[in-house]
């Protein structure tokens, strides 16, 4: 059985039905029997349908907004990861190009970078 302290943690997740299969049972024997939980349980539900609500009501964005977000973020490193000294090196990248998200490996040796690996993505050139 889940203790409240437990449960208070795991409520969230409960009430948008993401938890294992064994959290979800034990979370709902334990607001069998506990009514602060259950409470605790009704608020939450109660705060994820009103900002439902909130985001159903924000404006929609236009395609013509949308195309320009993305023309800006062309080319625009989306993550770099570098590991390693000045003496050897890997690094990880990935850029938008295309409207695809390439990512590279590099190695690095003394200065000198070796392509590891260039993966794009099925149908892209």
């Amino acid at each position: 059985m889940t203790d409240c302290n437990c449960a208070r943690e795991l409520i969230p997740w409960y009430a948008s039905g993401t938890l294992s299969s064994d959290e979800t049972k034990g979370v709902t024997a334990h607001l069998a029997a506990c009514e602060s939980c259950r409470e605790e349980l009704a608020g939450t539900l109660r705060l994820k349908i009103e900002i439902e609500g909130e985001i159903r009501r924000l404006p929609r964005l236009s395609d013509a907004t949308w195309k320009q977000v993305a023309a800006e973020a062309l080319g625009q490193p989306v993550v770099r990861l570098d590991v390693g000294s000045f003496l050897l090196g890997f690094s990880l990248g990935s850029r938008v190009r295309g409207g695809k998200v390439p990512v590279r490996g590099d190695l690095s040796v003394m200065g000198r970078k070796i392509r590891l690996f260039n993966v794009e993505q099925e149908g892209s050139k």
